[in-house]
């Protein structure tokens, strides 16, 4: 078996021995850019050598036999000033050295030399992925949800102001079938554990979009994608950070900081970051309440009981370019979460014109409900660079034949706690109109925790025959403990203290080559997905321990193809048969609103994407860029959260699905100096395909609660610097359409009294002044968002701020 296969390589590579002649004096090095990303392919000289060698992939360069004494070495790049050290070497020695370069745009009579960034180097490949910058919107007041909200193909919604709880989808596919990962790892095991739109922005360098056609590196099981967060890397001797601090409406302040120390002399590197989140969400939403009569009035009312708070931190120490591990790494991490609820949305939206009600919202108002969540872990990541060459005579085809090994191993814990046991009943006013017999606002009783334990362990070896093919292997098995206990349960037989086991084992490999001078690249790959369920529960009539556990394994192939026609206009298809396995909310259930789903079956699908871009240039400053997207899903055991009427939802498989679709977008620069001009959109036809099943009676309808065209448009200003050279002043807007949606099936019901999302337009518009000086920059931001203070439901029947 695949697996079994692969475990014995790994197996076989810990007894890996690096041996090195003590006499052999060597130079390692790294080149990055002023962003910290690497500079691939940069020349590097060393004086005493004839002749000079390049960076690889990662920007590293390695010079064995080096004669002791001092050197000099320079490193040349088109579209980067020169760099130059001198380094002693003595015997017995290993220096290393790092290389920063500094852009420089060299113009040519009418032709200008620009350099790929990292951004470009990204989409310039066969894999199926955007990608987006956070440079810019590192200034502006927008979270992580609103910048990934703007890229075609994205929908976010969101349940009301600012919390956890966000809804993300990926061309029609949503929840646990998107994976989310930072820096490779699943969020999971990050201090933001618990959602990705409230990641703090300054922690994030870029963020790669993959759709639909997942590579290995991320070694994961999903079917509709994955998003991958990009922290910046510490290249620099010497200390760097950040802090920001937001205000807002609604007493909303948002508080984070990083800061980072490394030095060239120890291979010491330090880091540590926060953040800190609180609101009290106190906006305005309309409501219907009954008069004396009993008849239900609209009113404005403001919310009482909807804040919500968060804080994490995190802290890593490590060693790196040694001479044993180019990286070694510790990190210890926590989040805590407390997140009150104002609201049942078990009614829904009323909507009766002739009363005068207008989707005012209809659920009853809670005063003491209240979830909350904490996470803490631990992190190592190793990596070393292993080179085949053991001669100076092989020195020339170092940056052909390179191994790379890169472990990560994470441990996390993770508890959820839901408290509801309160026995008042409160009016919209905050008032308390009753005491109920039995306790409990929003259903039964209850005071739930629910905890787990999670083991990541991800293995990857790549191998390199030349600059431009490789052969990677990843293995990554996931273990996952869970239990809970309700504490007003008496008795012994609480089915909260239910034990749940989840493995997965999911392993890969995969060969990347380029071809025709690097105008056509080639991805190709297989997966093997194996999982095992086990639960362990008192059966209260048996008064006995039952066990019911299953086991299955898949295999999955994938791959993409990356033409460029010309400098201008480049092409790409993407295929990817995947696989995805059930998480533990979606088998387990959270303990708060999930109920559990036992025999939920591995969703599979075909993923499909044919993508092309054409970009070109007006004149010497303006240029211009267009793109589009075809995606199709054809899925089997679709697996999707149903909401019952008292609120309580579980995952269950729609047997079979359609999703397809495009995605255009569309982008202006320097039209007029300085301006920025953007626009995208996405139409997404998302069917329910089932023959047969509790859900073929629905054959043909959309996808419930689920928006299928939704658009973006944005402008971007920045005059000229208006008191003293670098400062800037950004002036943004911008404009987000969604059409209206259904939120259960098309056919259930009558049409005049049918839940549905409406057309919605929302505008937000604000203004950054920044200024950099002494080697720190300054920014001070300005937004305000729907400034139409138009009635927005991400989500039925929660009401966003006006």
């Amino acid at each position: 078996m695949l697996q079994h296969l692969l475990g014995g390589l790994l197996l076989m590579q810990t007894f890996l021995l690096i041996a090195q002649n003590a006499d052999n004096l060597t130079i390692d090095g790294t080149v990055v850019d002023s962003s910290g990303d690497p500079v691939v392919y940069a020349y590097v000289k060393l004086d005493s050598f004839r002749t000079g060698t390049t960076t690889d992939l990662s920007g590293n360069f390695t010079f064995n036999a080096v004669p002791s004494g001092h050197h000099q070495i320079s490193v040349r790049m088109f579209g980067f000033k020169t760099a130059t050290k001198r380094v002693e070497v003595v015997t017995g020695s290993i220096i290393t050295i790092h290389f920063s370069l500094e852009q420089e745009i060299q113009s040519l009579e009418t032709v200008v030399i620009n350099v790929e960034s990292a951004k470009e180097r990204k989409e310039n490949s066969a894999e199926a992925v955007d990608v987006i910058e956070t440079k810019e919107v590192k200034l502006q007041s927008a979270d992580l949800g609103e910048v990934m909200a703007k890229t075609e193909g994205i929908g976010m919604q969101r349940a009301g102001g600012l919390r956890f709880n966000t809804r993300f989808a990926l061309n029609g596919l949503s929840d646990d079938q998107i994976r989310f990962f930072f820096d490779e790892i699943p969020l999971n095991f990050t201090p933001c554990a618990f959602g990705i739109a409230n990641v703090s922005i300054n922690a994030i360098n870029r963020i790669g979009m993959y759709k639909g056609v997942v590579p290995i590196q991320f070694d994961a099981d999903a079917l509709g994608g994955a998003v991958n967060l990009v922290s910046p890397t510490i290249f620099y001797e010497g200390i760097a950070g950040s802090i920001s601090y937001q205000y807002g409406s609604f007493n909303t302040h948002r508080v984070a900081n990083h800061l980072s120390y490394a030095s060239d002399n120890s291979w010491l590197s330090i880091a540590t970051g926060g953040f800190f989140d609180y609101t009290d969400n106190n906006y305005e939403i309309d409501v219907a309440i009954p008069n004396n009569l009993e008849a239900l009035q609209p009113q404005t009312v403001e919310q009482l009981h909807d804040g919500y708070r968060a804080y994490g931190g995190y802290l890593k120490a490590g060693i790196r370019q040694k001479s044993w591990v180019n990286v070694l790494s510790l990190e210890g991490h926590f989040g805590n979460y407390i997140d009150e609820v104002q609201n049942s949305q078990a009614l829904g939206l009323i909507d009766l014109l002739q009363l005068g009600l207008n989707k005012v919202v209809g659920g009853n108002p809670f005063g003491e409900v209240l979830f909350t969540s904490q996470s803490k872990g631990l992190n190592i990541h190793y990596q070393i660079h292993l080179c085949d060459s053991k001669s100076e005579k092989l020195e020339a085809k170092r940056d052909e034949q390179r191994w790379v090994i890169d472990l990560k191993a994470r441990v996390n814990f993770t508890e959820r706690v839901s408290i509801d046991n309160s026995r008042n009943l409160c009016n919209w006013g905050g008032e308390i109109e009753c005491r109920q017999i039995q306790a409990g606002e929003f259903d039964d009783e209850d005071r739930m925790i629910t905890t787990s334990w999670n083991y990541f362990v991800r293995q990857q070896l790549t191998y390199s025959f030349s600059k431009v093919h490789q052969l990677k292997l990843a293995i990554s098995p996931t273990y996952t403990y869970r239990t809970g206990d309700d504490l007003l349960v008496d008795g012994e037989f609480d089915p909260a203290l239910d034990d749940g086991y989840l493995f997965d084992f999911v392993t890969g490999i995969e060969f990347i080559g380029t071809y025709f001078k690097e105008n056509l690249q080639t991805i190709l790959f297989a997966k093997n997905y194996w999982q095992s369920i086990r639960i362990e529960s008192l059966d209260p009539s048996l008064e006995e321990m039952t066990v019911e556990q299953r086991s299955v394994s898949n295999n999955g192939i994938g791959g993409g193809l990356r033409y460029a026609w010309s400098p201008h206009l480049t092409t790409k298809f993407n295929y990817e048969f995947a696989y995805c396995l059930p998480r533990q909310d979606e088998i387990f259930g959270d303990g708060q609103l999930l109920l559990e789903s036992l025999e939920l079956r591995q969703e599979n699908s075909h993923n499909v994407n044919l993508q092309w871009n054409y970009g070109n240039r007006i004149n010497e400053n303006t240029n211009w860029q267009v793109s589009s997207n075809f995606f199709l899903r054809r899925i089997d055991d679709l697996i999707l959260l149903l909401v019952g009427a008292n609120e309580l939802g579980s995952y269950q498989n729609i047997w079979s699905a359609h999703s397809q679709g495009i995605e255009l977008g569309a982008e202006v620069r320097n039209l007029i100096k300085g301006l920025k001009i953007l626009a995208n959109s996405t139409y997404q036809s998302y069917y329910n395909t089932s023959n047969e099943g509790p859900f073929a009676g629905f054959k043909g309808e959309r996808i419930p609660n689920t928006p299928y065209f939704f658009a973006n448009g944005g402008v971007l200003y920045e005059p000229e610097e208006l008191i003293k050279d670098r400062d800037r002043l950004s002036l943004f807007r911008n404009t987000r359409y969604m059409w209206s949606f259904f939120v259960s099936w098309e056919s259930a019901g009558l049409q005049q009294f049918k839940a549905q999302v409406s057309d919605q337009t929302t505008h937000a518009d604000g203004a950054t002044y920044s200024i950099k000086t002494l080697g720190i920059q300054y920014a001070h931001s300005i937004e305000m968002q729907n400034l139409t203070h138009t009635n927005v439901f991400d989500l039925y029947g929660v009401q966003r701020p006006g």
